[in-house]
């Protein structure tokens, strides 16, 4: 289900909790970019019925939110869209995981210095990589992509000269970079 960058009138995250019971084999779910609020108890439930959900594209949800969820979703391979409410605040966010098999990760908004080590632990295995509404310097750039070797697309919304002639050093499989 693509709904990416529309303009829907909202009547509530009802919608999202009827999908979470009524649907066992969605793969793609992509409202990113839109104005729709949802649950993070339906995202939980979502991926608990939809065991093989491989995408998912959120509108802006705190991460810290996210963490039943990102546990329940083993075969998730793609997210993007959640947020960092609290800028500085790692030990907030310290317990968000995300799963095993992701290699695509994007939309991550206001992510700073702080809250960069919660990518860490899989970030070898990112082949797609959002930086583009996060609060990186041109090192916190260069650091996470010292960090990800196998990566294809770096998308980012400013990137210094410096760090795309680190990028090019540093991830031999680089194909795309996009601002």
């Amino acid at each position: 289900m693509f709904l990416e960058d529309c303009i829907i009138d909202d009547k509530g995250s009802e919608w999202l909790h009827e999908l979470a019971v009524n649907n066992s084999v969605l793969v793609t779910l992509n409202f990113y970019m839109t104005e729709l609020k949802v649950e993070p108890s339906d995202l939980e439930l979502l991926a608990k019925n939809c065991k093989s959900l491989l995408s998912l594209k959120i509108s802006d949800c705190d991460l810290s939110d996210l963490i039943g969820f990102l546990q329940t979703s083993k075969a998730l391979q793609e997210f993007a869209g959640g947020s960092f409410s609290e800028v500085g605040e790692y030990t907030k966010y310290e317990k968000v995981k995300f799963p095993p098999r992701l290699c695509s990760l994007g939309g991550l908004t206001f992510m700073g210095k702080n809250e960069m080590p919660i990518i860490f632990p899989f970030s070898a295995t990112l082949k797609k990589l959002d930086l583009q509404y996060t609060l990186l310097t041109t090192e916190d750039h260069c650091q996470i992509i010292a960090k990800c070797p196998n990566l294809l697309v770096l998308e980012v919304m400013l990137l210094h000269i410096y760090s795309i002639v680190f990028a090019s050093e540093n991830s031999k499989y680089l194909i795309q970079l996009t601002r």
